[in-house]
């Protein structure tokens, strides 16, 4: 009895041995499973990293070179360009009108002048002159006289005109010097010849003006110089929030889009060039 239960003891022993040397073969062989598919998993990510690094750096290299044929292409367009215009507006005296502070009119006065045109002043008009807060003051400083009962758009009036019968005279009129002197607008040098034409450069609608329902002083200004014989282009950069370009269009004077592009500098000089004097 006692050698049969050895036996049995013996044999489940055996038989726990057993298992558990399986057991632990089969957790070995699993670890090294998961460790190699995690190597695997590594090594695809390095390949796919190496291929997007090597992607990235084709990438890098063909934008510099594109980046280096565009600067080609617009050093070459900038000199055909300035070739094409060159002294096409040799003999024409224009004067530019800016409505507010932009930033175009020293790009126009370069273009200007690379074409041979005579720049005879750059006239800044200071938004103060239309904004309706001011208007009294403005009133009593620029007409000490007064006149009772006039409104904004007679004070527009009066200053287009003054303004126009300078570039057309040639030389500042009293009344355009008090304006200076109130810095309502600037100059930048005096006038010395009259001008065949004017640049107005404006800065799109004037939603002040829309919301009053009243003329605003662009408007007032270009039908002014249309009225006393003084050629008038328009022209506004493509930033501008709501052009104001068609309003232009319907008063009959000349008018340009997007002058900041080579498209605009284009069309500008070719209407100015159909007011060279002959």
């Amino acid at each position: 009895m006692l050698h049969l239960k050895y036996y049995i003891i013996l044999l489940i022993g055996i038989f726990l041995a057993l298992g558990l040397g399986i057991l632990i073969g089969v957790t070995l062989e699993n670890n090294n499973v998961l460790e190699n598919q995690q190597e695997l998993i590594i090594r695809q990510i390095e390949r796919e990293f190496e291929a997007l690094r090597n992607e990235a750096d084709m990438l890098k290299k063909t934008l510099a070179e594109v980046e280096e044929q565009k600067a080609q292409a617009d050093s070459t367009c900038e000199y055909l360009f300035s070739r094409l215009i060159e002294d096409r507006l040799h003999g024409l005296k224009v004067s530019i009108i800016s409505l507010g502070q932009g930033d175009i009119a020293p790009d126009l006065i370069q273009l200007l002048k690379l074409a041979g045109a005579s720049v005879e002043s750059s006239i800044t008009v200071q938004t103060d002159l239309y904004a309706r807060q001011d208007l009294s003051a403005a009133l009593e400083a620029f007409l000490p006289n007064g006149q009772d009962g006039m409104e904004r758009n007679g004070f527009h009036r009066i200053v287009a005109g003054e303004l126009v019968s300078s570039l057309i005279e040639g030389a500042f009129t009293p009344l355009s010097v008090r304006l200076k002197e109130m810095n309502l607008i600037q100059a930048s040098s005096n006038l010395k010849q009259s001008s065949d034409v004017v640049i107005l450069s404006g800065n799109g609608k004037n939603k002040e003006a829309q919301s009053l329902e009243e003329g605003s002083f662009d408007i007032v200004l270009i039908q002014t110089a249309l009225n006393m014989g003084l050629p008038v282009v328009a022209v506004e950069p493509s930033s501008v929030e709501e052009s104001a370009i068609s309003e232009y269009e319907e008063l009959g004077g000349s008018t340009v889009r997007d002058i900041d592009t080579i498209y605009g500098k284009l069309a500008l000089i070719s209407i100015l060039e159909a007011n060279k004097p002959e």
